[in-house]
């Protein structure tokens, strides 16, 4: 009777192994369009063995049938470590380069509406100018031009700063991803450690828990591992962020008066998540995550031509300890501008782009409005006291409007700012005479500058052209200024920055800027495309294993099918010979 009894669990045991096959495969088929499910699949181990005796063979014995060892997920954790670093790293390019593409459409260089045609308008309407200066017409397409290089200018500018902001919230939203990833991953662990610490398989919770981790590595440098009660514990850049029970939020803190966010750890006295204190590459394994690549892109400031680093050049200073002073300062502007400006695609083209728009319009002032500097104390009518060096307008060489009267009106203006605080003082033979001082600040006390963004045309001009200082103090036209305003697009005014030592004119400086940011461009476009084939190649590895494929379930399907008919069949035949010799030894 045992092993009649036997032969029943035997037929039982693949009966339920069958039966478990089935459910498997029937679950694989019904997620075989779930993202991040993973294929399962059964393995069998033997059931228990009993001695029934011993011969000169060995021992004799029999097993009771077959056991369901676990319904595993067929999955390969070192392309799922790999795939997730290379997909992080895809995305750090990919941010950045995202980026080039939106500074190159505000330019227009591709669309055929290029800022450069906005630089050759105003180039044109001032050589068209400078042959009848007096002439109105020429003096309306000079404003025209103006205004529309102006404008055009302040528009590129704002669409910087725009695109800034957006980067900025989107960098406010993915901390936010992040943490949400975290709470999911953790509360997964939870699920999981109490599922099977009770011996079952928590397969699904796990497949939401590697898809949750693929989306996590995207945007940040992860390393984890699973521990003995079936948790993962992560580190996010070197950081904890999920140990055991614990979980750390990150979070956003904003960097000074900019308004930008820097993403922090709360729990470490708001200590910053990365660090940019040095270089980004595959070899220091540091250019990884999109939160990174988006925090390059976007910069931690807001900057303007002055932090472009000018290198010193010694006659302007009076002795070598001033100069040293200075050129010690350089170095250390060159060493702020290589680590926070010029990895920054936004940032250095608002460097870059600013000081292009700076050189022009103070270029283009400079010759109507030419200046000099006092060479000794002035005392005004109303009793202010003008000290030596004060930057003045030169009234010996300043052009006039048409009226042979007006002086000192520029083309380009600052914002509430007046070029001039327009003077009264009584001279050595008596007479009341004007003094035209350089006035830097605004109408509500504060700096101004000729940078984008408070530039504008002036107002006095708009009103009438006639203002423009292009005429002779008697109202005859001033061919010499004219001249002058021609002349200045061929003076080398600057270098782009500081690893370019040669100045350069406006146009070359220009073509400069541009070929800069399409180098940018082409360089991480380069890189993104490589990352994506790595990262694709080794994702199409992985799917080779969890991925479900019709075709070979449908035939597990007709396989297991026919091996729980198999063991159905088998238990019949059993039971029908124990009913049969039960039945004859009853009779």
């Amino acid at each position: 009777m045992a092993g009649g009894m036997a032969g029943l669990y035997i037929g039982v045991s693949g009966l339920k192994a069958a039966q478990t096959a089935l459910n498997t495969t029937g679950h694989n088929l019904s997620n075989i369009d779930t993202q991040g499910y993973t294929r399962q699949q059964i393995t069998y181990s033997t059931s228990k063995y009993f001695n029934i005796g011993q011969n000169s063979a060995g021992s004799l014995q029999y097993g009771i049938g077959v056991n369901v060892q676990d319904v595993r997920r067929v999955r390969d954790e070192f392309l799922d470590k790999a795939y997730r670093q290379e997909n992080g790293r895809t995305a750090f390019y990919e941010s950045q380069y995202t980026a080039v593409e939106e500074v190159e459409a505000l330019f227009g260089e591709m669309e055929g509406v290029k800022f450069e045609d906005s630089i050759n308008d105003l180039w044109s309407s001032i050589n068209e100018v400078a042959k009848n200066p007096g002439s109105t017409v020429t003096r309306t397409a000079l404003v025209q031009s103006a205004v529309a290089f102006i404008n055009r200018a302040n528009a590129i500018y704002d669409g910087l700063v725009s695109y800034q902001k957006m980067l900025n919230k989107k960098v406010s939203d993915t901390v936010n991803r992040i943490n949400e990833l975290g709470s999911t991953i953790d509360q997964l662990n939870k699920k999981i450690n109490y599922i099977e610490s009770s011996g079952e398989d928590a397969n699904d919770y796990r497949d939401e828990r590697d898809k949750a981790l693929d989306e996590l590595a995207s945007y940040v440098k992860i390393e984890y591992w699973e521990t003995a009660d079936s948790k993962v514990n992560i580190n996010l850049e070197g950081y904890p962020f999920l140990t055991g029970n614990s979980f750390f939020k990150m979070d956003v803190q904003t960097i000074g008066t900019t308004g930008l966010y820097e993403p922090v750890w709360p729990t470490m006295d708001n200590r910053s998540v990365f660090a940019f204190n040095e270089e980004f590459n595959s070899i220091n394994n540091n250019d990884i995550g999109e939160l990174k690549g988006m925090l390059l892109a976007r910069g931690n400031s807001a900057v303007n031509y002055q932090d472009v680093p000018v290198e010193p050049v010694r006659e302007d200073f009076a002795s070598d300890a001033e100069y040293d002073a200075a050129y010690d300062q350089y170095e250390s502007d060159v060493l702020y501008y290589n680590t926070n400006i010029d990895n920054s695609v936004i940032l250095s083209t608002m460097a870059g782009f600013d000081k292009l728009i700076n050189g022009i319009v103070e270029a283009v002032n400079n010759v109507l409005c030419p200046e000099t500097t006092t060479t000794g104390d002035i005392t005004t009518t109303d009793g202010t006291v003008i000290p030596a060096g004060t930057t003045i307008l030169n009234l010996d060489e300043t052009a006039y409007g048409m009226d042979g009267k007006t002086v000192g009106v520029e083309l380009f203006s600052r914002r509430y700012t007046e070029r001039y605080d327009v003077k009264e003082y009584v001279d050595a033979n008596g007479e009341t005479q004007k003094i035209y001082v350089r006035n830097d600040k605004n109408s509500f006390g504060n700096e101004s500058l000729y940078t984008l963004g408070n530039l504008m045309v002036n107002d006095k001009v708009l009103q009438d052209y006639q203002n423009i200082p292009l005429s002779l103090e008697d109202g005859s036209e001033d061919f010499a200024t004219a001249e002058k305003l021609i002349d200045i697009w061929e003076v080398k005014f600057a270098a782009l920055n500081p690893d370019k030592y040669a100045k350069e004119d406006f146009q070359s400086f220009y073509n400069s800027l541009v070929s800069s940011i399409a180098n940018t461009g082409e360089v991480l476009y380069n890189m993104q495309q490589y990352q994506e084939s790595m990262a694709n190649e080794l994702d199409n590895k992985r799917q080779e294993s969890i991925g479900v494929a019709s075709d070979e379930e449908l035939t597990n399907m007709i396989r297991f099918q026919n091996a729980y008919n198999a063991a159905s069949r088998y238990i019949s035949v059993v039971s029908e010979m124990m009913e049969h010799l039960v039945t004859a030894l009853g009779s």
